[in-house]
């Protein structure tokens, strides 16, 4: 749709890569597993789970991915060090796939860093995430294991709008002593991903999006984030879907398309039970962006590209 002046950078994750100029390269489709009230989880703080069925929701994702060429990784959430151990070790071993290390207690986001170390697959761990949130101990772990990839979320406190969400990247900001990217490279990030932090509708959501254009225009990042979580805090919405549930479902993915036509490169789609919704959606809008940079003299770079994939 567009082509930003500043050089673009492109990250490898191994099987694929995530940056560039809107249209050279697909949207990485990031689903959520073992998410709170995730039905295959029986007891989250001991990490037990159907592991039969967390790997037919994985495998789905893959296929998905497979049919349409959008990339995909995992987002794995875990409440205690015990439950992150096991859904690490399950995932290993059946997959190759790049990971997300996620968590809502910093202790044990810390530990999955540590322990992705330990065991010798830093190199596709993805730390979830570095925030003006983020206590010493986190930032320590994360220094001091072999990381060099995270997601860096422009969330921003004191100030909602996008100035407040570049602000936060790039300088002390948000009550944080420094920007966020400072922060990232301290810690031997190299492979970075913004998240622009997505805000409810009437709190900020217009920033999420107008964010993508600015990280990318000023930053040359890979961008992308949770933009699903616009749709979910709707209040106006959640009402209504109790009498009308067939309305959430478009919402709901229609948020990420939104953020791919402006210039988003990944999603945090949400449940991966999601993915049969997600990636038809998102190869549509990645063919429009790779078919308008013909114009733009771009090209896609990915043989695997929905545009060469599903037409």
């Amino acid at each position: 749709m567009f082509r930003f002046d500043r050089k673009q950078e492109v990250f490898d994750f191994g099987k694929f890569k995530i940056g560039g100029q809107p249209g050279e390269y697909p949207t990485c489709c990031i689903g959520t597993m073992f998410y709170a009230r995730h039905k295959i989880v029986s007891d989250p703080e001991h990490g037990v789970f159907d592991k039969n069925a967390a790997e037919k929701l994985w495998n789905q994702q893959v296929e998905m991915s497979e049919i349409t060429g959008n990339t995909c990784m995992n987002q794995i959430v875990a409440e205690t060090n015990e439950a992150m151990q096991k859904e690490i070790d399950w995932f290993v071993e059946i997959s190759d796939y790049p990971f997300l290390i996620d968590s809502s207690a910093p202790e044990v986001r810390a530990f999955g860093v540590k322990y992705a170390t330990e065991i010798g697959v830093a190199d596709r761990a993805i730390h979830n995430s570095i925030n003006a949130s983020i206590t010493d101990e986190e930032l320590q772990a994360l220094k001091e294991s072999d990381l060099d990839a995270a997601i860096v979320l422009a969330f921003n406190a004191m100030e909602k709008g996008t100035k407040g969400k570049m602000d936060i990247l790039t300088k002390a900001a948000g009550g944080a002593k420094k920007g966020m990217l400072e922060y990232a490279k301290d810690c031997g990030i190299t492979r970075i991903l913004i998240d622009t932090a997505a805000m409810p509708l009437g709190a900020g959501s217009g920033a999420t999006y107008r964010a993508c254009i600015a990280v990318k225009a000023m930053l040359g990042l890979p961008v992308g984030g949770g933009f699903h979580n616009a749709a979910s805090a709707w209040d106006w919405m959640k009402k209504w879907k109790k009498t009308h549930k067939e309305a959430f479902a478009p919402v709901d993915i229609g948020s990420n398309l939104v953020a791919g036509i402006v210039g988003a490169d990944f999603y945090l789609y949400g449940p991966i039970e999601n993915a049969p919704m997600i990636f038809p959606a998102a190869a549509m809008v990645d063919i429009m962006k790779a078919e308008s940079i013909q114009e733009l003299g771009l090209e896609v770079l990915d043989p695997n590209h929905p545009i060469k994939k599903t037409l």
